[in-house]
């Protein structure tokens, strides 16, 4: 609690000002330290050799950092945080190396992002879905020699996949699984091979956390899954029924689900416009679950500090920018 008090008090900070790139900056600088410190207590102190002039927790507030503000140039956005932030991170290194610090903390920042969950508003509905991230283009697939053709250590690879909601059709690349809250702020999220279940990859994110109703679309229609998560985590799968379908929702119930579901659709948006998430612009496997982890660990800290700042939680574009 008395974490969560000091995290809410640099977020305060920005109550009644003008919330400038260099101040959200410096909020955000403080929260990511107070948060690393605390989970990785002297963590290079213990290091062998010389410390590095740019700490772990600043290589990680920049890593977020540049993905909230949604350059769609890495390297513009990485010269322009050097350039208008020179004030807040004095010592950062030239683009190459920290892009190796950030995926070495690519851990890190998992832990970080799963300890900024625990801060937001407790609900009991949740949502899931998931979204296509192809790597290149359709006809390039056959002729790419790209990484992601072959597995990496978890066995994930890309694959085809087929969406028929993102006017893709045929798409070559990965599948994201993502859970929110029924307001849809993201809690968890897991990438796959785009031809994977929808089903399976729930099973794994159950395990995850604690999920008392989820809402999910007709891709999770499975009697045996429902009973399997109610049987082992506990949770009540209610996924949108086919019309031809015998047992059907209650009218009320129906429209209800329906309209709680348009809220991931609205965050799925939020993430692809403003953190591109559905673009690759790593090479290997390891950047992209790096990147993937920033993206969803900056969208969560902004919603914690509109939480602080009594805004709406995924009023994320202008709270930089405002």
């Amino acid at each position: 609690m008395d974490l969560q008090f000091t995290l809410q008090r640099y977020a305060l900070q920005l109550k009644n000002q003008p919330r400038t790139l260099r101040r959200v900056a410096r909020v955000f600088q403080k929260i990511m330290k107070t948060l690393y410190d605390t989970h990785f207590p002297n963590a290079e102190a213990r290091r062998p050799g010389r410390n590095p002039d740019s700490q772990d927790a600043d290589i990680l507030t920049v890593a977020w950092l540049l993905e909230y503000i949604g350059e769609d140039s890495e390297n513009k956005g990485y010269q322009r945080i050097k350039a208008e932030l020179k004030t807040v991170f004095p010592n950062l290194p030239e683009r190459s190396r920290f892009n190796r610090r950030r995926r070495n903390l690519c851990a890190a920042s998992e832990v970080i992002r799963r300890a900024l969950t625990t801060y937001l508003p407790k609900t009991e509905v949740f949502i899931v879905d998931s979204f296509p991230v192809p790597v290149c283009d359709f006809k390039r697939a056959n002729t790419s020699k790209s990484d992601f053709k072959w597995a990496d250590g978890t066995g994930t690879y890309a694959t085809y996949g087929h969406c028929a909601t993102k006017g893709l059709g045929t798409f070559f690349g990965f599948r994201c699984s993502l859970i929110t809250t029924g307001i849809g702020v993201p809690v968890d999220f897991c990438m796959t091979a785009a031809n994977t279940d929808d089903r399976e990859v729930l099973r794994h994110l159950a395990e995850q956390g604690e999920y008392p109703i989820l809402l999910g679309d007709k891709g999770y229609i499975s009697e045996d899954l429902q009973t399997e998560l109610m049987e082992t985590e506990g949770s009540v799968l209610l996924p949108t029924l086919k019309r031809n379908q015998k047992r059907q929702y209650p009218d009320e119930f129906r429209k209800l689900q329906v309209r709680i579901r348009r809220r991931i659709e609205t965050t799925i948006g939020q993430l692809t416009d403003q953190f591109h998430v559905s673009r690759v612009r790593a090479l290997k496997h390891w950047g992209l679950l790096t990147r993937m982890s920033n993206k969803f660990g900056s969208c969560l800290l902004g919603a914690f500090v509109n939480q602080c700042l009594g805004r709406p939680l995924m009023k994320l574009k202008d709270l930089v920018l405002a």
